[in-house]
């Protein structure tokens, strides 16, 4: 049943849908514990993890709000936890150039799927960009047209030429992607702009386009600017309290047959090492995926989750981070964090 759902879920995040994710943390339903039930919700389509719970969920869901933020809400003595949840981010580079191989390394380690599109064989090739999923030798227009790119998609336009430049906003300036920013001087961007306009698109549209391209940091040098680029992604991509399930965990609920713990950070008091929505999956065999934060209390989440491995069973705890606790646990930090572990 477990498996069903998250593989539902994945298909679904795979088709770049707003999608929430509702979890219960504590409460019952006619005198049974229903905690660790879920349910995701995509526009006016829900997929319930066990239909025996579907009155519960149909009066959950009239009686909360969903705002496009993740957060914990009570109702009806039943604590529930909501994930606006996104699909694995995409950078899309187009352009090959000195800026785009920094960027593109950069990316691999803020853990997006990198696609670097250009026209030329000797920049666009997999020697060169060694760390990107894919590399894309074709006419700008046409490659463009012919994949497929989903919302939470990050476009980099970073050509050589303003005509190649005006190419690739033209696809993307009137999508609903993630990000569009363009590079180029006052001179180059004005002439992309002003041809937009006279083509027909609003003011309020360009004005969405991010150029120039990239936070005001002083960039020099070609890895400096392409750190000011990913530094605004960054700012853009958690402006809304989205938060992720890896496509690595997703695929080891899916595909690995053993028994797993999957541990959810759902609340966060004062300062700690991670968010909520943070996840970490602990299997039978003793491996992990992912991370809670690191140090002790991460391996008190490990240890835990294989002690509820041997039970077959869910739990809610809190780890208090602050005074005395503090030093029992190697943090400094302070604060309190409540992990949900669901029995997979």
């Amino acid at each position: 049943m477990k498996k069903d759902f998250y593989t539902k879920l994945y298909n679904a995040l795979n088709r770049s849908k707003d999608v929430y994710l509702i979890t219960i943390v504590s409460g019952e339903y006619e005198g049974e514990n229903i905690a660790g039930q879920k349910l995701f919700k995509i526009d006016d389509n829900i997929v319930i993890e066990d239909e025996r719970y579907e009155e519960v969920w149909g009066d959950i869901l009239k009686n909360i709000k969903l705002n496009k933020d993740t957060c914990s809400v009570t109702y009806d003595k039943k604590e529930v936890f909501i994930e606006y949840l996104a699909s694995k981010p995409n950078l899309v580079i187009c352009g090959g150039g000195h800026i785009a191989l920094p960027l593109c390394n950069i990316g691999k380690l803020l853990d997006f799927r990198v696609t670097v599109i250009d026209d030329r064989k000797e920049f666009a090739n997999s020697d060169r960009f060694n760390l990107a999923d894919e590399v894309i030798c074709g006419n700008f227009e046409e490659v463009l047209k012919e994949n497929i790119f989903n919302k939470n998609t990050y476009f980099v336009i970073v050509t050589r030429g303003h005509k190649d430049d005006r190419r690739c906003l033209e696809f993307a300036i009137d999508k609903d992607y993630a990000y569009v920013g363009m590079i180029g001087s006052k001179a180059k961007v004005a002439i992309v702009v002003e041809s937009l306009l006279e083509a027909g698109y609003s003011r309020e549209l360009i004005d969405k386009v991010h150029t120039p391209i990239g936070l005001k940091i002083g960039g020099q040098t070609p890895a400096e600017i392409a750190v000011s680029i990913a530094a605004e992604i960054i700012k853009e991509k958690n402006i809304n309290q989205k938060t992720e399930i890896s496509e690595e965990i997703l695929k080891e609920i899916i595909e690995d047959n053993q028994a797993k713990v999957l541990a959810t950070i759902v609340e966060k008091v004062g300062s700690s090492p991670r968010g909520i929505g943070t996840k970490m999956l602990i299997k039978e065999d003793k491996s992990f995926k992912g991370t809670v934060g690191g140090g002790s209390v991460e391996n008190a989440v490990y240890l835990k989750g294989l002690e509820l491995i041997d039970s077959r069973s869910s739990d809610v705890e809190m780890y208090n981070l602050s005074n005395s606790d503090a030093s029992t646990l190697g943090m400094v930090c302070g604060g309190k964090v409540k992990v949900i572990f669901e029995y997979i």
